[in-house]
């Protein structure tokens, strides 16, 4: 058995981790002070900050307050009083997080932790800093990349709470239903012809993928190629249309590898301009003629909610699926363990209580 972890078992209950965190969050009230802000802060790393790129870009033109991510040790200099400071760390013992709540402390800004435990959670307390602190007992492989039902939902929550975008119980139940649906159609048990992310598994086999779209996916596009470099461990990344126009398709010539292994992966949507799907097609023309593997996939949900988290879930499935095909559990992650284990702020006092 390759996925001792059951990183399966995460994948099918993202609906799960969805509705758990509406049901926790329902009665939670933000303090009214911050709905008074002048910007927005979220610290966060790896998959605990995945769901802040999802919710950055998905909301863009919804969105009056400027949100920066930080995935670093330090807030920007801006920071103040007026600033909302969004603390991620799933296991609540995130380093980088750990220095960036001790600087939120310093300045008395607006805090809001989202976490499942740890020093952070404990600092929330003794702060008395509003948090959501959740149980992740839907998430049995226990890798913050798979639990984005409890990151990027419950940010999608405390947002509609604070009255910076739209999200309510229509929302919440919309997505739930969205999820479960994609769920079906791509299951293990859904042979490979009826099966999209089955299919896109296969082309990319022995393939760097690098995958594009439209801006209003870029935080999908930056989660779906966290996830492929952790569950398969193949190297990947993104490119959003138009930008890579200016610049990316003058690189598809050398060296002469490029061409034999490098596959381009195209999120196409209708909802996207049309200047953007006129750029799509010409992209695509391009990389063909230079004689790459170009691979697409068609959006199929009827707005940029549904579309997001329809790519979520494709996004679960093809990692995995990625992982199966070259013989390896998806779940440990050695390499970042490794870092982890050579730091050195958690091993020194930490002067925060």
């Amino acid at each position: 058995m390759l996925d001792k972890s059951n990183m399966m078992g995460s994948i099918t209950a993202l609906a799960s981790q969805c509705q758990q965190v509406w049901n926790d969050l329902k009665s939670f009230n933000p303090p009214a002070k911050y709905q008074k802000i002048s910007k927005i802060v979220v610290a966060g790393m790896g998959g605990s900050a995945l769901g802040a790129h999802i919710l950055k870009s998905l909301y863009r033109a919804e969105l009056k307050v400027s949100i920066e991510i930080v995935n670093d040790y330090h807030l920007p200099a801006y920071t103040n009083k007026d600033t909302l400071v969004f603390l991620l760390s799933y296991s609540g013992t995130t380093e980088e997080i750990l220095s960036c709540a001790k600087e939120a402390k310093k300045i008395g800004a607006k805090v809001l932790v989202v976490a499942a435990g740890g020093e952070l959670a404990k600092l929330a307390a003794k702060e008395k800093w509003p948090a959501y602190i959740f149980e992740p007992k839907n998430n049995p492989c226990h890798s913050p990349r798979m639990g984005l039902g409890y990151s990027l939902f419950s940010l999608m929550v405390l947002f509609g709470k604070l009255k910076l975008i739209k999200f309510n119980d229509r929302e919440a139940q919309k997505v739930i239903k969205t999820v479960k649906r994609y769920n079906e159609l791509w299951r293990v048990q859904k042979v490979i012809d009826e099966n999209a992310a089955k299919l896109l598994a296969k082309q990319l086999i022995n393939k760097v993928p690098f995958f594009l779209g439209s801006g209003m996916l870029a935080g999908n596009l930056h989660t779906l190629s966290n996830q492929i470099n952790e569950n398969a461990k193949v190297f990947a990344g993104w490119f959003l249309i138009p930008e890579a126009n200016h610049h990316l398709m003058e690189g598809l010539t050398f060296p002469d590898f490029v061409k034999k292994d490098l596959a381009l992966v195209f999120f196409e949507s209708l909802l996207d301009e049309e200047k953007i799907q006129k750029r799509t097609v010409i992209t695509k023309e391009v990389a063909k003629k230079s004689g790459m593997t170009v691979a697409a996939y068609q959006l199929q949900e009827t707005d940029w909610l549904g579309q997001s988290f329809e790519m979520l879930v494709l996004g679960g499935y093809l990692g995995f699926y990625l992982a199966m095909i070259y013989v390896i559990d998806p779940t440990p992650i050695p390499a970042v363990d490794y870092f982890k284990q050579k730091g050195v702020f958690l091993s020194q006092s930490w002067q925060l209580y």
